[in-house]
């Protein structure tokens, strides 16, 4: 074992599942098979693989069946639940008291075996004691001792010999009671020499790459191992660029060893922090070939290996080209690999509006756009100085104004400080949540947004507007084009009824009407509580605001368009989860009526924000409305365009548009940019990205699939 490299079993975590390794691929009749197994170490045949518990039932259990034999424990001391390493399911062991958790192999090992883990702690409280122990002929021996492991994040990686004859493993913990231990991603391993599996695979999807985000992933390269014993090596991978728009906006293209899915990047880049898992870097600059090898030195892992083949773009590429790039080859354990299913792959060109690091803000969220009379486009977001969470934090409303297009952005400036919205108050605990609306009549800018003053806003109390007993909307306006911004005026009063708990706009953007009315989706709380959706609204240009009533409870963030017949539609994030709550309101927000489309599964939803927008003149179609979130139930990730030509009546699968598949925060605003081309302002994690996309290519989605 003295030539195993301690950090030879990080693949582990690459390896859902779903993709279970064979260690080995015997093209040897069954008796053979069966003889070479034992004689490396197992004493039956086992297809090993990743146990990531994504097949189990989640819940508590005594018992449970895993891929290297029964796992046993008394009642109530672990379970499987949501919240993986590398899918969405790990084991969870519960302290309180001396725990137990027994896996009984199946297979015992007529020599020593590895053993690797992904664990974390859910609890920074002590105590917190972790072992592993081999139970077999000679007794019990300690393999693992965990009490180094680290609190959250899957971040401490387990690594232990098994010893020959060991037929089960003890999972000990100690810890405060309700609290204990994550595992995922177990695997067990023989130790014999590595072989390179010959077939590489090649997989991508639509991912976007960023200006300003360096290393963008365009594909993947799935390069398989057998063994673990002398380890082989990446040293080259080909590319061809054939086919990019402009190969001169690529500053550069590196290759570096990843997960199965790819990374989420705000502006820190995850892949370059750890220099020994990039193979190389190629800088395009000046380059006029197409073909692209990129050259160095990986030592290879046991088991699936990901390659990232990633771009960094120039500042000012244009966002109406693709980066197309093929994989052509693999150099590893010096023998030159072919790529499966090399065909090519063109991304989206797009820019990080805002990123981590930009005005000392370590991240932004709720995005807000809308283009204003002159054509300038205005990005409104939360300034998240400290950390990523909501309200009531050190949080600034933010904006960056294009006037090309979107293609380049301006530096950060405040458009509400939530301490100079009543300094006479001292200290309070935020701004944030805006939404955006241009009046089309006077060309005015306003935002809208929800302040905190020294209280959780969740904890606000009915009965009382004032802010220190309630969350407060509060509006700001610009006259000359978003550079510079009104003092925040407060609106609580004129729109609050005392009886609810809150009231405040619904991130995103809101709307002017043709007769001149400006109207932002809105929600309040009932005074018990419950959350409603609805509008806040003003006929004579902001000087007063009045608010209608709920459309359906449970009802949150909202968007609202104008229908042709001049009524207004509201479309809701639905905490009952699965789909999105859409009325229609002729008397701004005295009554509501269901809309056909209500909670239809065209517009499914994970319980998340979403964005509405109705355009006219969209040539070849007239009037387009379209609709972004993620388009899943469950998680947030596969952001997506879809198009309605029938005044939001229905929204057929072939005007779906996927822009985005990464996982993500979710949140998302549309906004026309020229009357060929729709603006998406959309979350990364952390950062907020722009992209351009042509109407024709969401209204003729479905042929280009």
């Amino acid at each position: 074992m003295t030539q195993l490299r301690a950090r030879l079993f990080r693949f582990a975590a690459y390896c859902p599942a779903k993709h279970t390794i064979n260690t080995m691929r015997l093209p040897l009749n069954t008796l053979t098979g069966l003889a070479l197994l034992c004689a490396l170490g197992m004493s039956v045949p086992a297809a090993l693989g990743t146990e990531s518990f994504e097949q189990a039932k989640h819940g508590k259990f005594t018992t449970l069946s895993t891929k290297y034999g029964p796992m046993s424990c008394r009642d109530g001391v672990a379970e499987i639940g949501g919240g993986g390493k590398s899918g969405k399911s790990s084991l969870r062991m519960f302290g309180g008291q001396d725990t137990e958790l027994k896996l009984d192999l199946k297979d015992t090992p007529s020599r020593e075996v590895r053993l690797s883990a992904w664990a974390e702690r859910w609890t920074g409280q002590a105590p917190f004691e972790f072992s592993i122990v081999a139970v077999g002929p000679k007794g019990e021996k300690k393999i693992y001792d965990g009490k180094d492991i680290r609190t959250g994040g899957f971040n401490t990686r387990i690594e232990a010999g098994v010893p020959a004859g060991t037929r089960s493993l003890v999972f000990k913990l100690t810890s405060p009671e309700n609290k204990g231990l994550k595992l995922d991603d177990l695997f067990i391993v023989p130790c014999i020499p590595m072989k390179v599996n010959p077939q590489v695979e090649m997989a991508s999807s639509a991912y976007p790459v960023m200006v300003r985000i360096p290393c963008s992933p365009v594909l993947s390269l799935k390069v398989q191992t057998d063994g673990c014993l002398n380890p082989q090596f990446l040293t080259a991978v080909n590319l061809d660029f054939t086919g990019t728009t402009k190969l001169s906006d690529i500053e550069s293209v590196t290759v570096v060893r990843g997960e199965e899915a790819p990374p989420i990047q705000h502006g820190e880049d995850p892949f370059l922090k750890d220099a020994s898992q990039v193979l190389g870097t190629v800088k395009l600059s000046g380059s006029s070939r197409p073909q692209v090898s990129v050259k160095g030195k990986l030592e290879l892992d046991p088991g699936d290996n990901y390659l990232w083949a990633c771009v960094t773009m120039k500042k000012g590429a244009s966002l109406d080209g693709r980066v197309v790039v093929r994989p052509a080859s693999v150099v590893a354990g010096n023998k030159l690999m072919k790529v499966a299913n090399a065909a090519p792959v063109a991304q989206r060109i797009g820019v990080a509006v805002v990123k981590h690091g930009d005005f000392n803000s370590k991240f932004y969220r709720i995005p807000g756009l809308d283009r204003s009379r002159k054509g300038t486009l205005l990005a409104v977001y939360d300034i998240r100085y400290n950390h990523s969470g909501d309200l009531p934090a050190n949080i600034d409303v933010g904006v960056s104004r294009s006037t090309d297009g979107g293609r380049t952005w301006s530096d950060v400036k405040i458009a509400m400080d939530d301490s100079k919205i009543d300094p006479s108050l001292g200290a309070t605990k935020g701004v944030g949540d805006p939404a955006i609306l241009v009046d089309e009549k006077t060309g005015r800018i306003w935002v809208a947004a929800i302040w905190s003053h020294k209280h959780s806003i969740w904890g606000s109390k009915s009965g009382d507007n004032s802010p220190e007993a309630c969350g407060q909307l509060v509006l700001a306006y610009s006259d000359d084009d978003g550079l510079t911004w009104s003092k925040p005026i407060n609106i609580t009063e004129q729109t609050k009824d005392k009886d609810w708990r809150i009231l405040f706009n619904g991130p995103g953007n809101g709307i002017c009407m043709k007769d001149g009315t400006l109207v932002f989706a809105a929600q309040y709380w009932d005074g018990k509580g419950v959350p409603w959706s609805t509008i806040v609204y003003s006929k004579d240009q902001g000087k007063t605001w009045h608010c209608g009533t709920g459309v359906n409870q449970q009802t949150t963030e909202a968007q609202v368009i104008e229908l042709k017949d001049g009524s207004i539609m509201i479309n809701a994030r639905c905490n009952w989860g699965g789909s999105r709550v859409v009325g229609v309101t002729k008397d701004l927000g005295k009554t509501w009526e269901k809309h056909p489309t209500n909670r239809t599964p065209q517009l499914r939803e994970p319980v998340c924000q979403g964005s509405l927008l109705a355009v006219d003149g969209v040539p070849g179609a007239g009037r387009v409305v379209l609709f972004s979130n993620p388009n899943t139930t469950s998680g947030r990730s596969h952001m997506t365009l879809k198009a309605s030509t029938d005044d939001a009546g229905s929204w057929p699968e072939d005007k779906w548009l996927l822009y985005d598949a990464r996982n993500c925060w979710g949140y998302s605003c549309l906004a026309p940019v020229d009357k060929n081309h729709v603006g998406v302002l959309y979350e990364s994690q952390g950062a907020l990205n722009f992209l351009k996309i042509p109407y024709k290519e969401v209204l003729n989605a479905g042929s280009a699939r």
